[in-house]
């Protein structure tokens, strides 16, 4: 995995500081907007489920992989992160990553799935991973304006925490109500999951050791925590008939939630209840032009129940068939551009948007 990421990102030549889709949604380059939208519903679908029920004949390949991250430099995070089950680093050398990445926090965040629709229903495996190496406040001071491994201060503190969920699969099914006024599509995503949790924490003295982390309580002794749940994902397209150019769009993410939920503790060993998939209500406009233009409006979480509420805007030109180019803004993460050549799309950002269907709450 880390040696198609580092070709990857040789051969698009992209700025260290971006976070980058390749391959992935439409909508990445769009802010992350696009629920309502059903240019290319194949790969619409990952943000809406009822987009499916728009697919014809038979569609296979690989959508939505991105790598975001915060801090560090995406390139450094994938040479030093071990990305394998339910792990992201080697307990016996955590210490010495989180010397390395003492002077601010950083985030690592990767998605990515493959399938195959046909008939309306679609089969699907993919996951999210969500990384983060959190230095205290001391240990950030050190690192900025020391460095010298025998000043670490007393107090400082490193915490690795990383998520991981993969989807073992993904069922996807969908269908049409036409009625005298419009399409009704309905979708429906069951998911079956897998969860992998892992916290590990280094002192002062282990710092300066450069060596073995210790493990968070909640892992009770083990390098990881493993978890397998059931979600459902629901979602609502409504396109009117006539000359109208708008569709309107629901989804609820997290429908009927997995029962995924324990004591874990933070950054600063206090305990919370974490539970990191909470049903969110989601709702979007798009509005397509005869001129090639579409723009699109998505309103995220509704109601701030997993505290991610934002809005998102989008606009797509295309300047043919088969290249478009995009743009757009979401209020918690700023601004994105992307190209699309094809069926390949690739959207860079300071920091991208990441898709409904893979919000985590951590």
């Amino acid at each position: 995995m880390r040696g198609m990421a580092c070709w990857l990102l040789g051969a698009l030549v992209l700025p260290v500081w971006a976070d980058i889709s390749f391959g992935g949604s439409p909508r990445a380059g769009m802010g992350g907007a696009g629920m309502a939208v059903i240019r290319r519903p194949a790969a619409q679908m990952a943000q809406n489920p009822a987009a499916i029920a728009f697919v014809q004949g038979v569609r296979f390949g690989a959508g939505n992989i991105e790598f975001a991250r915060q801090g560090a430099s995406l390139g450094r995070l994938i040479d030093d992160l071990e990305l394998r089950q339910g792990n992201i680093a080697d307990i016996d050398t955590a210490a010495e990553l989180l010397r390395r990445y003492a002077r601010e926090d950083t985030r690592l965040l990767i998605t990515g799935d493959l399938g195959i629709i046909a008939s309306g229903v679609g089969i699907t495996v993919g996951g999210i991973v969500d990384a983060r190496l959190l230095p205290n406040a001391p240990l950030q001071n050190w690192a900025r304006n020391d460095g010298n491994i025998n000043n670490i201060p007393a107090n400082a503190r490193g915490d690795i925490i990383a998520v991981s969920i993969v989807s073992l699969p993904d069922i996807t099914t969908g269908f049409r109500v036409p009625a005298q006024e419009g399409d009704l599509a309905v979708g429906v995503r069951l998911r079956n999951l897998k969860f992998y949790y892992t916290h590990y924490f280094a002192d002062q003295a282990q710092l300066q050791a450069g060596q073995n982390a210790t493990r968070a309580p909640e892992l009770q002794g083990a390098d990881y925590l493993e978890r397998s749940a059931t979600s459902v994902d629901l979602g609502l397209l409504w396109r009117p008939t006539g000359d109208k150019q708008y569709t309107l769009a629901l989804v609820v993410e997290n429908f009927i939630e997995p029962n995924i939920r324990f004591q874990a503790t933070n950054r600063d060993g206090q305990t919370f209840h974490f539970k990191p998939l909470k049903r969110t209500y989601n709702a979007g406009v798009a509005i397509e032009l005869e001129t090639g233009s579409l723009i699109a409006v998505d309103f995220i979480d509704l109601g701030n129940n997993a505290g991610k509420g934002e809005i998102r805007l989008g606009y797509e030109q295309r300047l043919g068939r088969s290249v478009a180019l995009s743009g757009g803004y979401a209020s918690r993460t700023g601004w994105t551009a992307g190209l699309r050549l094809g069926g390949f799309n690739i959207a860079y950002a300071e920091k991208l948007p990441v898709i409904v269907s893979r919000t985590l709450n951590f």
